[in-house]
C-alpha cells in the first residue's frame, strides 16, 4: 500500500490525508438519515395502534433531527467538494511542475530513447488520470472503505445472519474483480502504448508534411496513422467489452445481496426470530450501504488503469538526472581526459579522447561525417555525461558542476536552428527577457538581421512559424546568432552554422560570428576548412579518435587526414555537372 500511495502522490503521501478524511466524513454523514429513519420506524411501530401518540413522543423532534442531519450532510458534501478539487488542482499543478523540472534535468539520452508521443501522453493523459484518482477513485476508495466498515458494524449488530446474507456474494464478486483488475492491468498497458503510437504518428505526420507532399505520399503517410488509430480503437473496444462485462457481472452479484438479505430477513421475521423494527432498520442500512459498495467496485476497476498511469510517471521520476553542486566563478581551460562515450551500448562514438581547449581561443573540430564532432560538442555542453574518463573545467570535473551554472557559461549556434512560434522579438530575447530594447537592436545589428527584420510587415513583432518555417535558413541563423550575442556567454559552441547556406548568406553569417567570438572560448565544428584557417588550434577526428592536432600550416605539412580533406575540398571546386 505504501508503494501504491507513493506512486499516486509522486512521493508526497501527505497529499492523500485530507481527501481521505473528507471522503470518510462524507460517507459517514450519508449514514445519518438511516439512523434517523431507525428511530422514526421504532416510534411508528410503538404507536402503530394509536398513531396520535407519535406526536406526543417526539415525532417533530425526529423530523427536526432529520432536517438538521440533511443540512449537515449538505454542508459536509459541499466542503468535501471544495476541499477535494481546489487542493487537488493545486497538488496536480505542483506535481506537473516537479515533472517538468525533472525533465529539464535529464540528459538528452533520455529523449533519444523515449518517444515524444509517450511524453506527451504522460503529461496529459497520465496526469489527468492521477488527478482524477486523487480527488475520486483512490482517495474516495479509502474513504468508502472506512464508511462501509462502520455501516457493516451496525448491520452485524442488528442481526449477523441477515448481514451474512447481504455479504455472501461479496467473495465471488471479489474474485471476479481481481480477475478483471488483472485484465484491466494488461489492457491498460496496451491501451497506453496504443495512445503513444497515435500521438507519435500524428506528430510525425504533421512534422513530415513537406516531405510527404514532395514525394506524393500524403495517402501512404496517413495510412500509417490510420493503422495506429485503428489499433487504438480495437484495444479500446476489447477493454470495454471484456473488462466491462466482468465488471458488470461483479456489480450484479453485489446488487443481488440486497434482495437476498430481504428474503432471509422476511424468513426470520415470519419465524419470529427478529422484530419488525430490527428487520426494517437493517433493510434501511442495507439500502444505504449498497451504493458505496457499488462505487467501491467501480473505483477498484478504474484504479487499476490509473495505477498504470502512476507507474509511467514514476518511471520518468526515477530517471537519473544530471547532477552537480559546484559553481565556477571564472572560466578556465577545458580538458578532455581519456573520454569515451556511446549513445547505445556497444557502439562507441568517442574513443579515449584527450585534449586541451584553451580559454579565450578559437578551437576548430574537423573530420569526416560520423567521426564524433557533434558528439564532442554536446559533451562540452553536457547534454550527456561521459561513460569513461573526465571533462574538466580547470580542476573541476564537469559532472560536478551545477548544470544550470554551466549552461549560463555557454551559448550555442547550431546548424539546424529552431525558432519558437512567437514573435521575432521573443525569439531573440529568449532567456534574456529583461534585456533593454537598445541592447536587443544592437545585438540584431551585429548579427546582420536588423535590416531584414525592419522590412517585415510588423518588424520585431512578426510571428514566425513553428520552428521558424516562415523564414529562410540564413534569416533563422542570424536570429540565432543575435540570441547568442545577447546572452554574451564566455563559451561559444558553433556546429557549422554556414554549411547549408548560399554564398551571400554565408558571408553575412561569418561576419556576424566574427562579432560574436571576441574575447570568448570558441569551439567550432567546421566542414569547410577555409573558414577555420586562422583557428588557434585544430582537432582532427576520425572514427571517434583524435588523429591530428595543431594549426592549419602544421597540419598541411603532416600529410595526414587534414591535408587529404583540404585537397579534396579544393578539388571539389572544379566539379561541375557534365
Amino acid at each position: 500500500m505504501r508503494e501504491i500511495i507513493r506512486k499516486f502522490t509522486m512521493g508526497h503521501p501527505k497529499q492523500v490525508l485530507e481527501p481521505v478524511v473528507w471522503h470518510f466524513l462524507e460517507g459517514f454523514t450519508m449514514t445519518f438519515p438511516a439512523v434517523a429513519v431507525y428511530f422514526a420506524i421504532n416510534l411508528f411501530i410503538k404507536h402503530f395502534e394509536y398513531p396520535k401518540g407519535i406526536f406526543d413522543e417526539g415525532y417533530w423532534n425526529i423530523a427536526l433531527w432529520m432536517f438538521g442531519l440533511f443540512i449537515l450532510q449538505l454542508i459536509v458534501s459541499t466542503l468535501t467538494f471544495l476541499r477535494l478539487f481546489l487542493p487537488g488542482a493545486i497538488h496536480s499543478t505542483n506535481n506537473k511542475k516537479e515533472f517538468i523540472k525533472k525533465i529539464k534535468g535529464l540528459p538528452l539520452g533520455f529523449f533519444s530513447k523515449t518517444r515524444s508521443g509517450e511524453l506527451i501522453n504522460t503529461f496529459t493523459g497520465d496526469f489527468l488520470a492521477i488527478e482524477q484518482s486523487m480527488v475520486g477513485s483512490f482517495t474516495g476508495l479509502l474513504g468508502i472503505v472506512c464508511s462501509c466498515v462502520i455501516t457493516s458494524v451496525f448491520m452485524f449488530y442488528f442481526n449477523p445472519i441477515i448481514a451474512i446474507a447481504f455479504y455472501v456474494t461479496i467473495p465471488v464478486s471479489g474474485i471476479i474483480i481481481m480477475a478483471s483488475m488483472k485484465m484491466f492491468g494488461h489492457l491498460s498497458v496496451e491501451l497506453r502504448s496504443a495512445k503513444d503510437d497515435t500521438a507519435e504518428g500524428l506528430n510525425e505526420y504533421l512534422s513530415g508534411m513537406k516531405t510527404l507532399r514532395s514525394y506524393n505520399q500524403i495517402g501512404e503517410g496517413f495510412s500509417k496513422l490510420q493503422t495506429a488509430y485503428r489499433h487504438l480503437m480495437n484495444v479500446s473496444i476489447k477493454g470495454e467489452t471484456i473488462g466491462g462485462a466482468l465488471l458488470g457481472l461483479a456489480l450484479t452479484l453485489v446488487r443481488s445481496g440486497l434482495p437476498l438479505m430481504c428474503f432471509v430477513g422476511s424468513y426470520l421475521l415470519l419465524g419470529g426470530k427478529i422484530s419488525l423494527i430490527s428487520f426494517l432498520s437493517i433493510i434501511v442500512i442495507g439500502t444505504k450501504i449498497i451504493s458505496p459498495l457499488l462505487t467501491w467496485i467501480r473505483y477498484t476497476a478504474l484504479l487499476r488503469a490509473q495505477y498504470v498511469s502512476a507507474g509511467r510517471i514514476d518511471n520518468v521520476m526515477k530517471e537519473k538526472e544530471l547532477f552537480g553542486n559546484k559553481k565556477i566563478e571564472s572560466l578556465d581551460d577545458i580538458h578532455f581526459e581519456n573520454v569515451s562515450f556511446s549513445y547505445t551500448k556497444g557502439q562507441t562514438i568517442i574513443k579515449n579522447i584527450s585534449c586541451y581547449l584553451k580559454k579565450n581561443s578559437l578551437i576548430a573540430i574537423v573530420g569526416p561525417s560520423g567521426s564524433g564532432k557533434s558528439t564532442m560538442l554536446k559533451l562540452i555542453a553536457r547534454f550527456w555525461d561521459v561513460d569513461k574518463g573526465k571533462i574538466k573545467i580547470g580542476e573541476i570535473p564537469l559532472n560536478e558542476i551545477y548544470p544550470d551554472n554551466w549552461l549560463e557559461q555557454i551559448s550555442m549556434v547550431l546548424q539546424d536552428v529552431y525558432l519558437f512560434h512567437e514573435t521575432i522579438r521573443e525569439n531573440i530575447i529568449f532567456g534574456n527577457e529583461n534585456v533593454e530594447e537598445e541592447d536587443m537592436i544592437y545585438a540584431s545589428k551585429l548579427a546582420g538581421c536588423h535590416d531584414f527584420i525592419e522590412k517585415l510587415p510588423k518588424g520585431y513583432e512578426t510571428i514566425v512559424g513553428e520552428g521558424g518555417s516562415t523564414l529562410s535558413g540564413g534569416e533563422k541563423q542570424r536570429i540565432s546568432i543575435a540570441r547568442a550575442i545577447l546572452k554574451n556567454a564566455p563559451i561559444l559552441l558553433l556546429d557549422e552554422p554556414t554549411s547549408s547556406l548560399d554564398a551571400k548568406n554565408e558571408v553575412l553569417i561569418q561576419k556576424a560570428i566574427s562579432n560574436l567570438v571576441k574575447d570568448k572560448t570558441v569551439v567550432m565544428i567546421a566542414h569547410r576548412l577555409k573558414t577555420i584557417k586562422n583557428a588557434d588550434h585544430i582537432i582532427v577526428l576520425d572514427k571517434g579518435s583524435i588523429v591530428e592536432e595543431g594549426k592549419h600550416e602544421e597540419l598541411l605539412k603532416n600529410e595526414g587526414l587534414y591535408q587529404k580533406l583540404w585537397n579534396l575540398q579544393n578539388k571539389s571546386k572544379e566539379w561541375k555537372i557534365s
